[in-house]
């Protein structure tokens, strides 16, 4: 019985041939394998081995005329060749393809090979059809839809693993959350009652309930943490004394020694501000801590709760001290109302970061006596060191380094040029005004800006100056004092 086929479409035929143009030929032994593993299963009616003999003679022959695939199947037909393949088929392989063979049912999968053997001899170009049957065989011979099927299976079990591991998470994070907080406000309650003197402590300590639970002796510390940051006067002592009869201090302790970094900064803040005793004990063993959120805790915690000497600690530093350690600790410093030490005993850390932070600190709070320390680091071969000194000078109104920030202004970077006219605008005087002139002559727009400024607010003399200069039409100063006198500069 002839198969007929319908003709594909001719984009469809052509897209195919494209593919295949580029599929390698699959070896003999493989073809033959498969023509065996089909042979032995299917029924005596179905497709017989006269169809290799008949489609390869077509094939080798290069003939042109399209092949009729009845020519090649016939019911009667029950000769068959024997095939001596080369290689056999693995025992796996044979076992899958048996199992492929008893699901879909013999008759199906001879009847659908022989179909597409009959449209490829019917709408290929010739030499394109020995290609076509060797993807025929290897599809036949590697079942890909079971590969495909198992594909997919694994597919749908992964996305349901990932679904459930995500309801049963957020169930969790959702139970843990309804926890904490019922908690919370039952912990908060008798807490406030106790502070406001309306129950006695053992009936407070017989409704904390679940106090050896770890979840809860952690909401515990978080409340009275609150409540120290919020609450003044007597209760501001009694909140530490309940951190203690709970024996919460021990759990923060625990913590301090944690492998994690976030757990030792947790136990550092809790001890900080319901027990300083002990903390005062272990923070210095923290300030050059291998973690840089853990050195600033213990920094921040050590100014507060050393007020006679808050930066003491700025001494055994052996890492650098950060902006963001600086402007916590400084926060701190002035939140709690530190006397301010002298900083002048810090200027010769061998750190810079430190020594940059205590020339802030000696400009913000006007420490005058420190004028000679300030000139030695005009000499540091670190810019911001240099420019914050300079600044300094500035600021003081330290009139006698005016000469040393001069002498040091052809070698500046700009920047520092820039600060050192500032000054001058501030401690400067008639001897300035040439200097500043060989700016405005000679400079960057930037530098002779800044110079007409200084000129300009220096004082009525220098105001005169400019006007000379400005006659020289080649300079254009009346542009640059029209940006200087402008008040939105």
């Amino acid at each position: 019985m002839t198969v007929r086929i319908r003709k594909p479409k001719v984009f469809i035929t052509v897209f195919l041939c494209f593919i295949f143009i580029f599929i390698l030929p699959m070896s003999e032994e493989c073809r033959g394998g498969v023509n065996n593993q089909i042979n032995n299963s299917k029924e005596s009616n179905n497709l017989s081995s006269g169809v290799d003999d008949s489609l390869h003679s077509a094939l080798q022959q290069d003939e042109v005329a399209p092949i009729d695939s009845s020519a090649f199947i016939s019911e009667g037909q029950g000769k068959q060749i024997q095939d001596e393949p080369e290689a056999k088929i693995s025992q796996h392989q044979k076992e899958v393809n048996r199992f492929v063979l008893w699901v879909v049912g013999d008759n199906n999968v001879s009847e659908f090979k022989s179909r597409m053997i009959d449209y490829g001899n019917n709408n290929l170009p010739l030499f394109l059809r020995k290609y076509y049957r060797q993807l025929v065989d290897k599809t036949y011979t590697y079942p890909i839809i079971i590969l495909f099927i198992l594909f997919i299976f694994a597919l749908i079990i992964n996305i349901s693993i990932v679904l459930l591991v995500m309801y049963f998470t957020n169930k969790m994070k959702t139970h843990r959350e309804r926890y904490i907080q019922i908690y919370r406000n039952s912990y908060e309650e008798v807490l406030s009652s106790y502070l406001f003197g309306d129950i006695e402590w053992d009936l407070a300590l017989l409704k904390l309930k679940k106090l050896k639970k770890p979840l809860n002796r952690k909401i515990l510390t978080s409340v009275l943490l609150v409540f120290k940051e919020n609450l003044r006067g007597e209760m501001d002592n009694q909140i530490p004394q309940i951190f203690i009869n709970l024996g919460l201090e021990k759990d923060s302790l625990k913590l301090t020694k944690s492998i994690f970094y976030h757990k030792r900064i947790e136990g550092l803040k809790a001890l900080t501000n319901l027990d300083p005793e002990n903390a005062k004990e272990i923070i210095p063993n923290y300030l050059n801590d291998s973690h840089f959120l853990v050195r600033t805790e213990a920094q921040v915690a050590y100014v507060r709760l050393h007020p006679d000497d808050p930066f003491a600690f700025l001494k055994t530093l052996t890492s650098p001290f950060p902006r963001w350690t600086q402007l916590s600790s400084f926060f701190t410093f002035r939140l709690h109302q530190v006397p301010v030490p002298a900083f002048v005993d810090y200027l010769d850390s061998e750190i810079p970061t430190i020594r940059n932070f205590s020339l802030r600190m000696i400009v913000f709070f006007q420490q005058l006596e420190n004028a000679p320390a300030i000139y030695k680091l005009l000499d540091s071969p670190i810019e911001i060191t240099r420019f914050l000194s300079i600044h300094a000078v500035n600021d003081l109104r330290l009139y006698e380094g005016k000469q040393m920030i001069k002498n040091m202004y052809s070698s500046e970077t700009q920047n520092n040029k820039l600060e050192i006219i500032k000054a001058l605008k501030n401690i400067g005087d008639e001897e300035d005004y040439d200097f500043l002139e060989s700016i405005i002559r000679s400079e960057s727009t930037s530098l002779k800006t800044e110079a007409c400024r200084s000129l300009y607010y220096m004082n009525s003399e220098g105001q005169e100056r400019l006007k000379i200069l400005n006659q020289n039409s080649e300079l254009e100063i009346d542009l640059f004092l029209a940006h200087v006198t402008d008040p939105r500069n």
